[in-house]
């Protein structure tokens, strides 16, 4: 009698211990799961993020180029429609000290001695050459299917003139051994502190978006 109910308590304990063994190993294998599962997201949210920080790096350096491309004297002629109009009438005004005060492309208005400009432009845009034409599948995202959207924004600051105004020529000249009393005037360069501000945008409404952006500067000495 005493026999039979101690075989009894062991398999009770037996039995026991299993149900304890197996809900630990759901619990650790529950465990297990979620966390492959964060690791998963995370990856993919690093890698989204890596992917938009390249789009927007392009829209920037692009913003860099187009600057360049649309004040060379050379080509201010063909910038007739567009926000290329914009930069060419922004930066006009920004190199006419007598009509600076009341352009309308001021980077900030309180501070009227800061001669900068800036030309933004909106996602919205379907007529601008500062939003790139995205219809490719290569712009879409993968989870949601929106389209990302390129674009840029540029701000121009006026620096003044370099601190020489001449340059070493013949005897007599800046930089000669003779002396300078008989120095040389040179052609005197305007600087400029060009910044362009790339954007990525992933749609999130009609007129909402996530953005992602890169900004890009360069210095510039231009001869006028």
């Amino acid at each position: 009698m005493n026999k039979h109910k101690d075989n009894t308590f062991w398999r009770t304990q037996q039995g026991g211990i299993t149900i304890l063994t197996t809900l630990g190993l759901l619990v650790l294998l529950t465990v297990m799961v979620m966390t492959l599962s964060k690791n998963s997201i995370r990856e993919l949210s690093i890698s989204g993020t890596v992917w938009q920080a390249t789009k927007a790096s392009e829209a920037a350096e692009a913003g860099l180029d187009w600057f360049i491309l649309w004040t060379n004297k050379d080509n201010a002629s063909g910038a007739t429609s567009q926000d290329r109009d914009r930069l060419l009438a922004a930066f006009q005004q920004l190199n006419t000290s007598g009509t600076w005060q009341s352009s309308s492309y001021l980077l900030n208005s309180s501070n009227t001695w800061d001669r900068a400009f800036a030309v933004r432009s909106t996602e919205k845009s379907t007529a601008s050459d500062m939003v790139f034409s995205n219809a490719g599948t290569d712009f879409k995202q993968a989870l949601t299917g929106n389209v990302t959207l390129q674009s840029f924004d540029v701000m121009c600051r006026y620096l003044g003139d370099p601190a020489v105004g001449t340059v070493s020529g013949a005897a007599g000249g800046l930089g000669h051994t003779a002396g300078n009393t008989t120095g040389r005037t040179g052609r005197s360069m305007n600087l400029y502190q060009v910044q362009s501000q790339g954007k990525a945008s992933v749609p999130t409404g009609s007129s909402s978006y996530i953005r992602y952006t890169t900004i890009r500067e360069m210095y510039l000495g231009v001869t006028p």
